[in-house]
This record gives structure tokens, C-alpha cells and sequence, in this order.
């Protein structure tokens, strides 16, 4: 049986097992890190005299350390999979040790039955992430409360249950988000506390079998660029952990009682975890959520996910981080917009967009706007108008022979909405714009927009051209 959790700063010391025959043990420290996540460092003597360490030398002095690998730990076992060298720092004479340094691609808090060379799968992976219990709004736990007459509470049953979620499929991935509880009871000599934890995770299983680790994250992450659209601000995985018949939980005679849930740490996603967990406050409220997605909806945007990918990754990459420039959000959403026009294809009306007999930057633009048909602020005046004026955003900002870049305040609104029309289109791509995007085409939850460029007192005419309010020009 394997630990439950690491955090960041927590160190360990072991045994370190290669799996060779008739080689030694050898003592190693696993540390997690906030810079370089899990690595793992071995003391050894650089002498050739001393053949107690000849295999670690040649670890390091080769750049070459066994695949697979399994430290022994006072807290349990871990299993080290697809080890790098990462370094090491040779001493020779009197009585200091060298240090070699290794970098598993993946870390599994527990030890695994079978062959330590087979590569890691797993049957079944889930997955968390910011976010996800706001956008699901699952729970496992109900509670009922007591009250007297004079509406003091007398009792409280808390049931924590089963969830069991939604369920689609991604070609051979059966996917489900499904929330769960963990109950764990704490006393000392002084208190005494239940803590009952009740989030919502993201699991996977292949009908072919057991799969890598990076073929269940794949899948994991077409939802949560999902969700970045939808919520429109960065989200990180925080954890995942695998099940698979061969991460066993024994009994002391070697009779297996449970598979568990068992934590991965990934050498690729752990810096997503290194970023501060948004407030609730901070993370807002998606513009749908998940059951207005619906496993419909869901299994529909898996199925588009690779036509769409040209404009899914450039927008969720700045989407999904902080502290981007207006101007690299104008390229990639812009990006974005472009590629979404070519796989709409040619739309009534979007001729009068078009130059030298062809389509335009304005026309790709002008296909996402009349495929999502939403009612801009009064201040847009038409659809051909405000392509225009994307379209010319994007070239002065792309082009260097443009001149110099767009005005401050021009760059920002188009900004603004360039990232609603990559949200609503998001909403479009999953198939269930008709029903969704209904209150944007009647009603007015393009309010935040308006309020931009009232706050800028900016105006766009057909021409594509801005226009500030007489009332607003500095005076001279």
C-alpha cells in the first residue's frame, strides 16, 4: 500500500531497487518540488575500487538509468516509470560522496505487481482540476438539518452516497464526471474533527484496455479546454490517480482486498499545480454549465475536437494563461476566428466582406459572427462593420509594415470581444448553440462588451472604422 498524498516540499528517503539481479540496494532521497517536481537523488563513491556502487556509476556516468524503478520508503512504496538522468556531481578522494540526480516521468505512490520493466498503464485514470465542482455542480454528500421552534439547529445527518454523474464516449474512451467523498477522522489528546471532502473528478477507461497515462490524459484535457472557453479564465489539474488490477492493496498473508484509487504525479502536468488555486470569487461562473452541456453535448465536442483543433488550441492557450498582452490576445483569438470562418464555410450576406473578388480576414471573421447571430451592444452598428474592424486590428497588429501598432483602447475592446466570440463559438462547436446561445441572440448578456466601450465611449461604423464620443476627446 502506497501513500495517499505528496505536496509540494515533501521529501522522502529509501531504498532504491533497479530490478538487476545481484545488485545492491542503495539509499536515495525523493523530494517534490515547486521547480522541478519529483526527483530523485543517489549518494555513491566515484572510486572503481568500490564495486558496491559499479552499477550506480554507470547510471550516471552513462546518462543511462534503468527505465523502471521502485523506492522503498518508511511511508510505503513508490514506482518510478520512464527515468531520465538528470545530473550528477562526481567527488573523488577523501570521504565525500558523489550525487547523481534522476527524473521519472511519472510517479506512482504505490508499488505495482508483474514485471518492473513493463511500461506503466493503467485501466482506469481520473482526474481534477480548478473549477470543476462549480461547473459540474455534483455532490455526493446530502445533508438534512434539525431545527427547534425557535429555529436553532438540534441536528445534522450528513449521507454521503454514490454519485453517478454523466457518461459519454470519445471514440474508444468511455468518459465520466462523477463527484466523490473521502471521510477521515483526526484526534489528539486535545480535539477531535471529521473532515468529509466531497469534489468532483473527471475518470476515464478504454474499451481496448489498459492504456499510457498520456492516452487517458489527452482525453482528460479535450474537457478542460472545454471549460477554459466556458469559463474564460486559466484551470489547472491538481491531481490524477490511476486504478488497475495490478496496484493491489494486500493483506498481511498476500490476499488482495482492494484496487484503490492510487496517486500519479506527472513530470508534464506538475506545473499546473504550482499556480495559486483561484477563489471562488476569482474563478466566476462558466457561461454554461455542465448539464447544460449535457453528455450530448460533450460526446459531440470530443467528435469535432480534431476539425477544430486550429482554432481550439491557439485561443485556449492564452485563455488558459495570466498576465498575456492585449496584443497576443488579438493574434490568437484572431487566429482562432480565421480558423473558424474556413470551416464554416461561405455565409449569405459575406460578400460584401470580401476584396479582389475573394474572402478577407473580415470574411472568416464574418463567418463566426453570423454563425453565432448574437446581439451586440448598440454601439456595434452591424455585423460587416465589426469584422472589419477585427479583421484590421488583427493585420496591424500581425504586419510590421502596418505602420505603428493600433491605438491602446482599439486593441482592448477588440480584445474583449474577440474572446466572447471564441467562448460563444465554443459553446457553437459542442452542438448546442441553438438552445445556449438563445439568451445571447435576444436578450442582453453582452452587457460587460457594452459597458467597454461605454467606459472608452467607442463606436464601430460599417466601414469597420472606430469612432469616440465627441464628449470623451481630451481637450486640447
Amino acid at each position: 500500500m502506497g501513500m495517499r498524498h505528496l505536496e509540494f516540499g515533501d521529501s522522502l528517503s529509501g531504498l532504491l531497487i533497479d530490478g538487476v539481479a545481484d545488485t545492491p540496494y542503495v539509499g536515495a532521497g525523493f523530494k517534490l518540488t515547486r521547480d522541478k517536481g519529483v526527483t530523485v537523488e543517489v549518494p555513491y563513491l566515484s572510486s572503481r575500487d568500490v564495486t558496491q556502487f559499479s552499477h550506480v556509476q554507470a547510471w550516471f556516468n552513462d546518462q543511462a538509468p534503468p527505465t523502471n524503478m521502485l523506492l522503498l520508503t518508511p511511508e510505503g512504496t513508490i514506482s518510478l516509470f520512464d527515468i531520465a538522468w538528470s545530473g550528477h556531481s562526481e567527488s573523488w578522494g577523501g570521504r565525500r560522496t558523489s550525487i547523481g540526480t534522476m527524473r521519472p516521468d511519472l510517479a506512482v505512490l504505490a508499488p505495482r505487481d508483474g514485471a518492473l520493466d513493463d511500461p506503466l498503464v493503467m485501466a482506469e485514470m481520473h482526474s481534477r482540476l480548478d473549477g470543476l465542482n462549480e461547473w459540474s455542480r455534483l455532490s455526493a454528500v446530502s445533508e438534512d438539518t434539525e431545527t427547534d421552534e425557535e429555529g436553532r439547529i438540534q441536528s445534522v445527518t450528513m449521507l454521503l452516497h454514490r454519485d453517478d454523474g454523466i457518461t459519454w464516449q470519445q471514440g474508444d474512451a468511455t468518459m465520466t464526471i462523477r463527484a466523490g467523498w473521502f471521510h477521515s477522522p483526526e484526534q489528539d489528546g486535545y480535539g477531535r474533527k471529521t473532515t468529509v471532502e466531497d469534489n468532483v473528478h473527471i475518470e476515464s477507461t478504454f474499451g481496448s484496455g489498459s492504456m499510457p497515462f498520456w492516452d487517458h490524459f489527452v482525453e482528460h484535457r479535450k474537457i478542460a479546454n472545454l471549460m477554459v472557453f466556458l469559463f474564460g479564465r486559466p484551470l489547472s489539474f491538481r491531481q490524477h490517480k490511476l486504478r488497475d488490477d495490478l496496484f493491489a492493496s494486500r493483506m498481511n498473508d498476500g490476499r488482495i482486498y482492494d484496487h484503490p484509487l492510487t496517486e500519479i504525479i506527472s513530470r508534464h502536468t506538475y506545473p499546473e499545480r504550482r499556480t495559486e488555486v483561484p477563489s471562488k470569487k476569482a474563478l466566476g461562473h462558466p457561461i454554461a454549465h455542465m448539464t447544460q452541456v449535457g453528455d450530448e453535448g460533450l460526446e459531440t465536442w470530443s467528435e469535432n475536437y480534431d476539425t477544430w483543433e486550429r482554432f481550439i488550441l491557439p485561443s485556449v492557450s492564452v485563455l488558459g494563461r495570466t498576465g498575456s498582452f492585449i496584443e497576443d490576445i488579438v493574434i490568437s483569438t484572431s487566429m482562432s476566428i480565421e480558423a473558424a470562418g474556413g470551416i464554416i464555410g461561405e455565409r449569405a450576406g459575406e460578400r460584401q466582406t470580401w476584396g479582389r473578388g475573394r474572402p478577407t480576414a473580415a470574411t472568416y471573421v464574418y463567418r463566426s459572427l453570423d454563425a453565432l447571430d448574437v446581439r451586440w451592444p448598440e454601439r456595434i452598428q452591424d455585423r460587416v462593420g465589426l469584422s472589419r474592424a477585427i479583421a484590421r486590428t488583427y493585420n496591424d497588429v500581425k504586419h510590421y509594415d502596418r505602420g505603428d501598432f493600433p491605438d491602446h483602447a482599439e486593441s482592448y475592446v477588440v480584445s474583449e470581444i474577440n474572446q466572447m466570440i471564441v467562448r460563444l463559438m465554443a459553446i457553437h462547436i459542442t452542438g448546442r448553440g441553438e438552445e445556449l446561445l438563445s439568451t445571447y441572440r435576444e436578450g442582453n448578456n453582452l452587457y460587460e462588451i457594452a459597458q467597454i466601450l461605454d467606459g472608452y465611449g467607442l463606436r464601430v461604423d460599417e466601414s469597420g472604422r472606430w469612432h469616440r464620443d465627441t464628449d470623451n476627446v481630451p481637450p486640447e
